[in-house]
């Protein structure tokens, strides 16, 4: 029985486009029967309010909310308080966001979660055994009811002074948030009164991350974040926590969430794929290699997995060795062929040929590597784990051609070999043929039909909703290029780089405000910094450029926004798919112009190649090509574009500095474009653009 989700609706006012949004999505969540929706929906659409329709119509389901970065908790969260204000319901709402962000003693570590799991050891032992000293104090025998509460002990204040950072022996955080008990004589373990408190504070005061940090001053966040998920309507996760495997697993056992129970929303859904492939692949550098060597030869005794896994190591070193010896002397390859690689390793030394058996055996003397580190206090990661997973999916690789062995080096110096899936769709099909249903939301998701071939395998799978740009036409001019390309035929030719050139300063002298400029690729923005320097000097504009190492990227963020609001400008230049083209939101004053210099394509390597190839022989020539080489660029130039408008009041100019934006049929790509861009798209040459501009930045454009 469906429940109207107007009631949940915390909106005074209602738009049409949202009444058949939520329609859809409350026929979906009711429904079930693992039905997938498709929402491709622009930036104003009112998409987190679908969050009403699910909880409204969700019956014992939970409702499980997948995003790509922990920014974005922030919004459902605002959501929920919304409702919660504006509704007489109180959903309740928890998330998880990674130790390396929660941790109180994230700083101590260099991998937080290997000293998580080290200090959870040693703080489990340290109750068991507080546990027992209280059993033989009270007389009691183990077979009554004992329980024992760090935060009732005295004693334990003076243990944790003493504990000091350089020499921990256990977690205070994660000691004051257990409780250890016995029960028939078996002792067990349960989270402290205190924990349980700061886990409702989450569900009753929705805390925001940062808030539940400081909140929780003597509990460990993460262990109450995860209590307060097993009482929630609203699970917020990580990408990771639900669509790698094995995590998954452990995650939804651990949270008590079961799969044919739970509504699955993913939001930022044009980045599920290539998210989810580089969840799915595998790498090993050198120092991984050394690692795991050091390890073994640590190990007592000489039995058959250690001599085994010396001589699987010594191979992959030499193997390494070799092909870092290749590429100094610029004889490249970009990939390897997994059954020679495994020829290399398994077949030399004279070892008896028998892979996953060696596999098998590598395996169990990492569980026994990380047993003897445990108990000797050391981190509790194994190396050698590490190598003989990337062996298995490198054998994996050599009958499934969805995983591609690649080299890849840094510097000249750091060579890794790496297993990339190239195809999502096995994982992402088979989780939403679990779930009661899925819903994948999008501000990008153009062309749907091609992210549903490239998420699912196959067309039908899923039901596509597409919402129209709610946006006044008035508050966007939207441009596209004639001529102008950066296709590498007419690259060095000086009437196309003129075009655009004309193109750019159009953007840059014409809009008052701050502009940004998004090239293919860093070698191409240099190619057209200096006169972009001199465009932006004329204009009175300061120029700022993305870097290179991601932690400048905030400190040069932060300035191009403080100039939106400041006498002098900036432009900013950046790359598509770069650190400053996607999930950044720049409101108001801080971006009121931007421009797409060229077609974003992937750089045509050897690599590329073979992805191409796949997807060729998987869904047809014109299909897969689009899937693997066109759809990623057209995703990449709509991303950049969209830092613009982020609000209903946010105005703007959009240029797409390629023809082949603007061209339809074979030779260009106008027809997969969002409509709302097709139907509003002027063509025009560089001299037209920058009348365009000006009157438009004026005031004194009307329609053409």
């Amino acid at each position: 029985m469906t429940r109207n989700y107007t009631d949940w609706f915390p909106y005074p006012d209602f738009r049409p486009h949202q009444d058949s949004m939520l329609d859809k999505v409350q026929e979906i969540a009711c429904t079930g029967e693992h039905r997938v929706l498709m929402i491709d929906a622009p930036t104003g659409s009112g998409k987190t309010s679908i969050i009403a329709s699910l909880l409204a119509n969700r019956g014992r389901n939970k409702i499980v909310v997948a995003l790509r970065t922990v920014s974005q908790i922030g919004v459902y969260l605002d959501e929920i308080k919304k409702i919660r204000e504006q509704t007489e319901h109180a959903p309740r709402v928890a998330y998880l966001v990674g130790k390396h962000k929660m941790c109180k003693l994230a700083e101590e570590f260099e991998n937080v979660y290997t000293g998580c799991d080290l200090l959870k050891i040693f703080t489990m032992d340290l109750l068991e055994s507080k546990l027992d000293e209280k059993i033989r104090k009270s007389n009691r025998t183990a077979q009554e009811y004992n329980i024992y509460d760090p935060l009732t002990d005295p004693e334990i204040g003076a243990a944790v002074r003493d504990d000091t950072p350089e020499y921990r022996t256990f977690c205070p955080y994660y000691l004051f948030s257990k409780e250890a008990y016995t029960i028939e004589g078996s002792k067990k373990f349960r989270p402290s009164k205190q924990a349980i408190k700061d886990s409702d504070a989450i569900i009753k005061e929705i805390l925001y991350p940062e808030q539940l940090q400081k909140r929780c001053v003597r509990t460990c966040p993460y262990e109450v974040m995860a209590i307060s998920a097993k009482n929630a309507d609203i699970i917020i996760l990580n990408y990771n926590h639900v669509f790698d495997d094995a995590m998954r697993d452990a995650l939804f056992d651990w949270l008590e969430i079961n799969p044919e129970n739970t509504i699955l929303l993913i939001d930022e859904a044009h980045n599920l794929g290539d998210t989810v492939r580089n969840i799915n692949s595998d790498a090993i550098t050198m120092h991984t290699i050394d690692k795991a060597i050091s390890e073994v030869n640590q190990f007592p005794g000489d039995k058959g997995e250690v001599r085994s896994a010396k001589e699987v190591l010594s191979r992959i070193k030499k193997y390494m060795e070799k092909t870092l010896d290749r590429w100094q002397n610029k004889k490249k390859e970009d990939w390897f062929d997994p059954g020679m690689f495994a020829d290399f390793i398994y077949a030399g030394g004279g070892l008896a040929r028998d892979d996953e058996q060696t596999m098998a055996d590598l395996l169990k003397l990492a569980q026994d590597i990380k047993k003897r580190k445990k108990k000797s206090s050391e981190s509790a990661e194994a190396f050698l784990e590490r190598v003989a997973g990337f062996l298995f999916m490198a054998h994996l690789s050599r009958n499934d051609s969805s995983y591609l062995p690649v080299k890849s080096m840094k510097d000249d110096r750091w060579l890794a070999l790496e297993i990339r899936s190239l195809d999502p769709s096995p994982i992402i099909s088979g989780i939403a043929d679990t779930v009661h249903a899925t819903i994948l939301i999008s501000g990008t998701l153009s062309p749907a039909e091609a992210y549903e071939l490239y998420y699912f395998g196959r067309n039908g799978r899923s039901e596509i909703l597409t919402i129209p740009n709610q946006f006044p036409k008035k508050k966007r001019l939207v441009l596209g290029a004639k001529d102008a390309t950066t296709q590498s035929s007419y690259r060095n030719d000086a009437n196309n780089r003129r075009e655009i050139e004309l193109h750019i300063s159009a953007l840059i002298k014409e809009v008052s405000g701050n502009v940004a400029v998004y090239f293919t690729s860093y070698s191409m923005m240099e190619q057209y910094l200096d006169y972009c320097e001199e465009m932006s000097h004329k204009s009175g504009k300061k120029l700022y450029t993305e870097p290179k190492e991601s932690g400048e990227v905030s400190g040069i963020l932060k300035k191009f926004f403080e100039s939106g609001s400041s006498k002098q400008k900036g432009v900013l230049l950046a790359v598509c798919g770069g650190k400053m083209s996607e999930g950044i939101d720049y409101y108001g004053e801080a971006l009121k112009g931007a421009i797409v210099v060229g077609f974003p394509l992937a750089a045509f390597s050897e690599v590329q190649k073979l992805i191409n190839s796949y997807y060729q022989r998987r869904y047809g020539k014109e299909k897969g090509m689009f899937i693997a080489y066109t759809l990623p660029a057209i995703n990449k130039a709509l991303q950049a574009l969209g830092r613009v408008h982020r609000s209903a009041d946010d105005t703007g100019v959009l240029v797409l500095c390629d023809s082949r934006f603007s061209r339809p049929g074979g030779l260009g790509v106008r027809q997969y474009l969002p409509q709302w861009i097709q139907d509003e798209m002027i063509v025009c040459d560089g001299e037209w653009s920058q009348e365009l501009v000006r009157n438009w930045d004026a005031g004194g454009l009307s329609e053409f």
